[in-house]
């Protein structure tokens, strides 16, 4: 099972919206066979990993796939099928599927037609890796990251700080890091002054990856129109409270005031959007914070001070780990009351 989690995450952040499923097929003692999901449309684990491998070969083998295979038609026939047919009579599983279509009847239709079942084999690692997905399927909105930097002294930008130029908090490192997380969500979101304060791209540029869908809170529809969030690099939303419209790659949506972060995620939801990393500033991520639409607080502490200027949101309450990355400390936080 150790090695269908290593083969899932080779597509770390390209299966969308998929969830990362890898596929072994052990005779013997000895592995057989391998497979991953590439990407959505494309052929399962299952149907990977059961390739070119004869009756004969395969007599006696036993699947282990770190999530239940699938019962349904979509975009490829149901593995369930596949399975049976090559003859396997034994499956080992990581994890039931969240999802409606399957949510256990792959592991029942395996079952009816006499194949052993064994699951829920290293569940919790199997949950981890998929909990974007989990998520999605389970509380019906996207999986939530609030990510920020902040000096010693608990700021995120000196009072100084000029229109449309970064300061940096953290490190050169810290800022590939965060490069690297941008490529494993399916969204970034920021609020208005971010992008009047910074004019960020929101795009992957110091590590390989897709450009995440871009999420503004723009309230009164005010930021500059040649903002570089609106140069159509990668797909935009900018929700306001009262224009509806596309240009382009950008799309307006209107949400009431008073149920932004709710009407945010609702709409997310509703347009297969699976997680959210939440990049600033302070005001968009104490809101997420205050309503508890969260799951994974990252806060990069610098070893500079800034002695005066825009407060960093205090870390929630939760299960809390740290660890030295370079000249910063990342702090990490679950919310353990999602």
């Amino acid at each position: 099972m150790r090695r269908c989690l290593v083969l899932a995450q080779k597509r770390f952040g390209h299966t969308y919206p998929n969830p990362m499923v890898g596929a072994v097929l052990v005779r013997d003692g000895k592995i057989i066979g391998e497979g991953w999901h590439q990407r959505a449309g494309d052929a399962h684990a299952e149907v990977n990993a059961l390739a070119n491998l004869s009756p004969n070969e395969l007599d006696g083998a036993t699947l282990y796939v770190n999530l239940e295979p699938c019962s349904h038609h979509g975009n490829t026939p149901p593995c369930c099928d596949l399975v049976l047919a090559k003859g396997i009579k034994k499956v080992i599983i990581g994890a039931t599927d969240p999802n409606p279509k399957v949510a256990g009847r792959g592991i029942a239709a395996l079952k009816a037609a006499g194949v052993e079942v064994i699951s829920s084999v290293l569940e919790n690692d199997c949950l981890e890796l998929n909990k974007r997905f989990y998520c999605f399927h389970t509380k019906k909105r996207p999986y939530i990251i609030l990510k920020w930097a902040q000096s010693a002294d608990g700021y995120m930008a000196p009072a100084e700080d000029k229109k449309g130029e970064v300061f940096w908090i953290s490190d050169a490192d810290s800022q590939q890091l965060a490069h690297r997380w941008r490529a494993e969500e399916h969204s970034i979101l920021v609020g208005r002054k971010t992008v009047d304060d910074d004019n960020p791209k929101l795009t992957i540029r110091k590590w390989t990856g897709i450009n995440p869908v871009r999420l503004v809170i723009d309230p009164n529809n005010s930021i500059d129109a040649n903002a570089a969030v609106l140069n159509g690099t990668a797909k935009t939303v900018v929700f306001n409270n009262s224009v509806n419209k596309r240009k382009a790659n950008v799309i307006w949506v209107a949400i009431t005031k008073t149920e932004m972060i709710k009407g945010v995620l609702n709409w997310c939801f509703a347009n297969e959007i699976q997680s959210i990393m939440v990049e600033g500033g302070a005001a968009t991520i104490q809101a997420f914070l205050t309503t508890n639409f969260w799951d994974e607080c990252r806060m990069l502490e610098a070893d500079k001070s800034v002695e005066n200027g825009i407060k960093a949101p205090l870390l929630p309450k939760g299960k809390k780990t740290s660890k030295k990355i370079v000249g910063d400390i990342l702090h990490f936080v679950k919310n353990e009351r999602p």
